[in-house]
């Protein structure tokens, strides 16, 4: 797996695909992980449950922390109601790539 393959550029920013544990005893980020159709993602654990989209919007407050972003510049862009999502990330794509890639090959394999 390659730590890169998970984020993606976009017209409006970046894309990064994510896999949610909603109801997890602790919020983390647990590392990069393969989905079972062979796609890498970031493996992330949440205390929200799954319902209402209150585990997407844990989801977005924790990374907009990590990453200094605000919430509302994070979205899911795919699978509001799935575990497997892909997040849209607004911003200049040419900057938040490069320091989202140091992020992600920071983190270790799930």
């Amino acid at each position: 797996m390659t730590a890169t393959s998970a984020l993606t550029a976009s017209a409006e920013g970046i894309r990064l695909r994510v896999r949610v544990k909603p109801g997890s005893p602790r919020r983390a980020v647990l590392g990069r992980t393969v989905l079972p159709g062979g796609e890498d993602a970031v493996l992330i654990a949440v205390s929200a449950p799954p319902e209402d989209g209150k585990a997407n919007a844990a989801v977005a407050a924790l990374l907009s922390k990590l990453w200094g972003v605000p919430k509302t510049s994070i979205r899911v862009r795919v699978g509001a109601s799935g575990r497997s999502k892909i997040l849209e990330v607004d911003g200049d794509p040419s900057a938040l790539l490069v320091r989202l890639r140091l992020w992600l090959e920071s983190l270790p394999e799930a």
